[in-house]
């Protein structure tokens, strides 16, 4: 899914939008609520972070691995902000039905999580967020809900 959507923005421009520099969703995921999450110190993992943007849609992410080099688990956050609120439920209903999600009640405008790959799907107005939490055979389902809780107040563009 992380494929599909770097494709449609590899050839993003930054705006002002991301003037500051700094990663949007580095903003909300931060390395102090991946490690409550993972139990360890953490640092930004090999898939990284970055934000890109085409026109009016952009996406952001990030993800943190613990330190220790041998320990397992990970924790990450793609955010994919659409032009429009149905432009966004549009393309979250299709994942669903694509990746035949099982709806999560309570989180955002609407929620459901995926078996493969192991993640926890919000949308929030016209934010689509991707939470990962665990690892791939193993996915932490209390971590990724726990990320949601904490991070959907903080989803206010």
């Amino acid at each position: 899914m992380l494929a599909l959507l770097s494709c449609a923005v590899s050839s993003a421009v930054l705006s002002p939008l991301f003037a500051d520099d700094a990663v949007r969703a580095a903003k909300i995921l931060t390395p102090e609520l991946a490690q409550s999450i993972l139990g360890a110190p953490v640092k930004v993992s090999g898939s990284g972070m970055s934000d890109t943007e085409v026109g009016k849609t952009w996406v952001s992410q990030i993800h943190y691995a613990k330190k220790d080099e041998g320990a397992k688990g990970q924790v990450g956050l793609l955010i994919r902000h659409a032009a429009t609120k149905e432009e966004a439920s549009n393309t979250f209903e299709s994942s669903k039905e694509t990746f035949k999600g099982v709806i999560v009640a309570g989180l955002g405008d609407r929620a459901y999580r995926t078996e493969r790959p192991a993640q926890l799907n919000v949308l929030k107005g016209s934010n689509w967020l991707i939470i990962s939490a665990g690892t791939f055979s193993q996915p932490d389902t209390a971590g990724q809900e726990k990320i949601a809780k904490e991070v959907l107040p903080k989803i206010t563009f």
